[in-house]
C-alpha cells in the first residue's frame, strides 16, 4: 500500500471488517506493486459484530493481497476473469483533500475485501461537473464493468448521461435524492431518509400533529415536502408549515407566526376578562395561575421539524423557547447534523430525536484507517469504504461478477460501516437509520437501528 508521499504502508491484512452479503470470496487485486507481507492486527482496534443471519454472511479473511494502482491513462489488458471498477473522485481542486480520503478508505475496502479478479481504474473529477464527465469518458476507455462515484450532486448529473449511454451501472456517493435514476444507484445518507426514519418513530411514539420549520430555499422546501410524505404514512397531520430567510433575518417574526403566539395571548386574555365577570373567588384564584402562566393553551402542534444546524438552529430554538414552546409538550426533531455536543446545552433540545446511521462500526473503520494512514478519516469517508466493498462483494456473485439490476437491486441489501442499505430500482436509496435522542450529558439510543430489511411485497402489508 502506497500512502500520499509515496511510501510503502503495511497493513492489517490478517483481519477485516464483515461487510457484504453474497458470500464473498477474497483474493488479491491487480497491482503495479509488488505484494507485501501482513502487518499483526492493531490492538487497539476491534472488528464489528457479525451481521445477522440469513440476510448477510460473513466474508472469510484475507491474506495479504495487494493493491490495484492502475491508472486511468493506463488500462493495459485485462485478463477474461477480472472485474474492473472504475473510481471518479475530486482529486485535485478545492475538494482535492476530501477526494484523497474516499480515495484511502475505497482503496482500503479493496484491499481488505478485494480479490485477484478485481482492477481499479481511477479518474479525477476536479470536483466540477464537465470534470466528472471528462472522467467518466476516460475510464470508459477501459471497459469498467461499475462505476464509483462521483461524489455531489452536480457531477452525479453531469456524469450519469455518459455512463448511461455505455450501459455501465453507477453506484455515487451523492446523497440528493434527485440526481438518482434506474442504473444511477445513490449511496449517501439522504436526509429525506432521515426524516423518514424520525417521523415514524415519533408516530410510534403517539406523536401525531406535526409541524415544519424550514429555510426558504430548496432544500428547506424538499425538506418540508419529505416530512409531509412521511407523515402521510405514518397516519399523522401536518398542522403547521413556517419557512424563515436562510440568511437569518426574520426569524423572530417567522417563530413567533409558527407558534400563533398573539392568537394564544388574546385567548388568554378572553379567559380572564371571561373570569373576571364571575368574580368569585375560584374565579380570582385561576386568573391569579394565568396570569403568572403569560400564555394560554399549547400550540397546534406537539411535533417540530427543524432541518437546520448550528448557530442558526440555536437562535429558532432560543425563540421557540422564547414565544412558550413547552419541551414538555412539543417533541423536536432534526437531522443527523444534530449530533453535535453544541447543542447539548440548548434546553428546548433536550429530548429532541434525530436519526442517523448507527455508529457500532465506526470506531473499527476509524482505526483501521488510522492504521493505514495516520490519520482520520472525514465521515463521508466510509460511504466509499461501503461502496468498494459492494463493488468486491458484487464481483463475486455468480463467479464471474454479477452488476445487474437484480444484484444491485437485492431486497436482502448489503451491511457496511454505515450500517445496512439497499436500492431501489430508481436508484434510491434505503437505510437502517438509528434514532437518538438528545440528553444533558449526551445522546442516547431512542430506536436502535434494524438489522435486516423484509421483502418489499412484505414490508407493505405486515405492519
Amino acid at each position: 500500500m502506497i500512502d500520499r508521499a509515496g511510501n510503502r504502508i503495511p497493513a492489517a491484512a490478517a483481519w477485516f471488517a464483515p461487510v457484504l452479503v453474497l458470500g464473498l470470496l477474497l483474493a488479491g487485486c491487480k497491482s503495479r506493486e509488488p505484494a507485501f507481507e501482513s502487518a499483526p492486527q492493531p490492538e487497539v482496534v476491534e472488528a464489528p459484530a457479525t451481521p445477522v443471519e440469513p440476510a448477510f454472511t460473513e466474508a472469510p479473511g484475507i491474506e495479504g493481497a495487494p493493491l490495484s494502482g492502475t491508472a486511468a491513462a493506463d488500462y493495459g489488458q485485462a485478463s477474461p476473469l477480472t472485474r474492473r471498477i472504475a473510481l471518479v473522485l475530486p482529486l485535485t481542486g478545492q475538494y482535492g483533500g476530501i477526494g484523497a480520503d474516499l480515495l484511502d478508505a475505497a482503496t482500503l475496502a479493496l484491499f481488505d475485501i478485494g480479490g485477484q479478479r478485481m482492477e481499479l481504474v481511477v479518474a479525477d473529477t476536479q470536483g466540477t461537473p464537465e470534470g466528472a464527465a471528462t472522467a467518466v469518458r476516460q475510464v470508459l476507455a477501459g471497459n469498467p464493468d461499475l462505476i464509483v462515484g462521483p461524489l455531489f450532486a452536480q457531477e452525479v448529473s453531469a456524469a450519469a448521461p455518459v455512463a448511461e449511454q455505455a450501459g455501465i451501472p453507477m453506484i455515487a456517493l451523492s446523497s440528493d435524492l434527485t440526481v438518482a435514476e434506474p442504473g444511477v444507484y445513490l449511496l449517501g445518507i439522504a436526509p429525506e431518509l432521515q426524516i423518514d426514519r424520525v417521523i415514524a418513530h415519533a408516530a410510534q411514539q403517539g406523536f401525531l400533529r406535526f409541524a415544519v420549520l424550514a429555510p426558504q430555499n430548496a432544500f428547506g422546501r424538499r425538506m418540508a415536502g419529505a416530512m409531509e410524505q412521511a407523515v402521510a404514512r405514518s397516519g399523522g397531520q401536518v398542522v403547521q408549515r413556517a419557512f424563515y430567510n436562510p440568511d437569518g433575518l426574520g426569524i423572530e417574526e417567522t417563530v413567533r407566526e409558527l407558534t400563533r403566539y398573539k392568537a394564544r395571548q388574546a385567548d388568554l386574555e378572553a379567559q380572564i376578562a371571561e373570569l373576571r365577570l364571575r368574580g368569585d373567588e375560584v374565579s380570582m384564584a385561576a386568573i391569579a395561575r394565568l396570569e403568572e402562566m403569560e400564555q394560554a393553551g399549547t400550540v397546534s402542534f406537539d411535533a417540530l421539524l427543524i432541518p437546520e444546524s448550528g448557530s442558526l438552529l440555536r437562535e429558532l430554538s432560543a425563540w421557540l423557547g422564547y414565544y412558550d414552546v413547552n419541551p414538555t409538550q412539543v417533541r423536536l426533531m432534526g437531522l443527523a447534523n444534530w449530533n453535535d455536543p453544541s447543542l447539548l446545552r440548548e434546553p428546548l433540545l433536550r429530548g429532541a430525536w434525530f436519526a442517523m446511521t448507527p455508529q457500532d462500526r465506526t470506531a473499527w473503520f476509524n482505526g483501521r484507517f488510522e492504521a493505514a494512514y495516520g490519520s482520520t478519516p472525514p465521515p463521508v469517508a466510509a460511504l466509499a469504504y461501503d461502496a468498494m466493498a459492494l463493488a468486491a462483494g458484487l464481483s463475486k456473485a455468480g463467479g464471474s461478477g454479477d452488476f445487474s439490476e437484480a444484484a444491485v437491486t437485492d431486497w436482502r441489501g448489503f451491511s457496511g460501516i454505515e450500517g445496512i442499505f439497499r436500492f431501489n430500482g430508481d436508484g434510491t436509496p434505503e437505510r437502517g437509520l438509528v434514532v437518538m435522542e438528545i440528553r444533558p450529558g449526551g445522546v442516547i439510543v431512542a430506536a436502535p437501528a434494524p438489522t435486516s430489511f423484509r421483502p418489499a411485497a412484505v414490508s407493505m402489508l405486515v405492519p
